[in-house]
């Protein structure tokens, strides 16, 4: 009998991803939480412990079924004929869909709208006081004597049990990745090409900036059916977006500072990019990190 090993640190960035941005099995990572700029492996950055507590194997099949068609599709994208394969384009959009729901970025407005729901029911019934006496009396034994006996009433109700709040966010895991593939799978998709390796790439990697440029993202308020914008990098010399009509852009270096701000605005703990590339170089400028270790 062979033991199943539970997954504690869940990557939001897929290491077929990271790998292309990888040079010698390494890739520049920032680390936010420690202000530290450092070479890891793919599987050594990128990851958050427990994303999905309730069902992290299921949750890694969904992923998996994904990501294992994205190496051909990564050929077709370096070969510049994607477009030409809707299977291949529906795997692209199916990618950026996973990216979407899989990011810290929409655990983060998860938990502030649970806390906004939370709040406002408390509200709501802290001026029930006989609702609140009858709950008290239920639990207790006892006849609610002062309001802060109330007020404890009205905490406990909305005590939530960390074990149903994970299935609960397991749960929506499940319905944020169809309704995020039902939306993107609205428009076209179109692929940016650079000449050079000058994109980094978050944890948070697709950015969906709303028209006036400020929010980047689920945790700065843009639902993603309100987006005036949908890019993501999927490696250091290639941009995806979604758009009103597919076909191919070439920019110039100097493009990607617009993509890599947006990035670096969004990003919740880690950033990266190719050692020894532009990209790097403008990592580091940027973030102006507190300690750097390994050649850079």
């Amino acid at each position: 009998m062979s033991l199943v090993r539970v997954p504690r640190k869940q990557h939001t960035v897929s290491r077929v991803l990271l790998r292309r941005f990888a040079k010698g099995g390494t890739l520049t990572a920032y680390d936010r939480q420690k202000d530290v700029l450092t070479q890891k492996g793919p599987g050594g950055a990128f990851w958050v412990e427990h994303f999905d507590q309730h069902d992290p194997l299921g949750a890694e099949e969904r992923a998996g079924a994904v990501e294992s068609r994205v190496p051909e599709v990564l050929a077709r994208v370096d070969g510049r004929t994607v477009l030409d394969d809707d299977d291949a384009v529906s795997a692209l959009i199916d990618l950026m869909a996973l990216h979407w729901v899989r990011s810290p970025a929409v655990r983060m407005a998860h938990e502030r709208v649970k806390a906004a729901v939370v709040s406002s029911s408390k509200r709501r019934l802290a001026s029930q006081e006989a609702l609140l006496s009858l709950a008290f009396t239920q639990r207790t034994g006892l006849h609610a004597a002062t309001r802060g006996e109330l007020e404890w009433m009205n905490e406990q109700m909305h005590e939530i049990e960390p074990k149903l709040a994970e299935e609960w966010w397991s749960d929506r895991l499940i319905l944020n990745f169809r309704s995020a593939r039902q939306i993107m799978g609205r428009h076209s998709l179109q692929v940016g090409y650079f000449d050079e390796p000058v994109l980094v790439i978050g944890d948070s990697p697709v950015i969906v900036r709303n028209a006036d440029g400020s929010g980047l993202g689920p945790h700065q308020g843009v639902a993603l059916g309100d987006a005036s914008e949908i890019c993501m990098p999927i490696g250091p010399q290639v941009l995806i977006a979604l758009g009103p009509a597919s076909g191919t852009v070439q920019f110039d270096s100097a493009a990607a500072d617009r993509f890599n701000e947006m990035q670096a605005l969004s990003f919740v703990r880690w950033l990266g990019a190719a050692p020894s590339s532009p990209a790097e170089s403008w990592m580091q400028e940027r973030l102006r990190p507190a300690r750097t270790y390994g050649p850079h």
